[in-house]
């Protein structure tokens, strides 16, 4: 098992535990550790979209209906971007709505190449660690 693999694995495992059943995907080559484990797992029911922003609301709307937390994972830069709008909605309703973005290492960011958008505190106020 790769490291990224594991780290997939792991990180499926703990949102599971938060009460996570289901997360919309954005599949990706950057994301596609987590997309393979999201796929594998039985314990999570998953809706595979195209559009980021499409996805940011129907995970929204999963989030609302149900009342526990639905992961919306998309790959890097402008991808995570365009969950912006639901990012704040969830975030002044109380929705439990979480947003996992692959994001570029430190060191590839803001090189100028495509889809290296600094992600760091991307949504601002709106994300919280609760």
């Amino acid at each position: 098992m790769t490291a990224s693999t594991e780290l997939a694995t792991w990180l499926l495992d703990q949102l599971v535990e938060r009460g996570l059943t289901d997360a919309v995907l954005c599949p990706g080559s950057r994301n596609a550790p987590l997309s393979f484990a999201l796929a594998a797992d039985e314990r999570v029911t998953l809706h595979t979209r195209i559009d980021e922003r499409t996805a940011g609301f129907l995970a929204l709307g999963l989030a609302r209906a149900s009342r526990r937390p639905v992961a919306v994972v998309t790959t890097s830069g402008t991808a995570a971007a365009n969950l912006h709008p639901a990012v704040l909605e969830a975030a002044h309703a109380g929705v439990p709505l979480v947003a996992v973005t692959a994001d570029r290492p430190a060191r590839l960011r803001g090189t100028g190449a495509n889809q290296t958008t600094d992600q760091v505190r991307l949504f601002g106020d709106a994300a919280s660690f609760a």
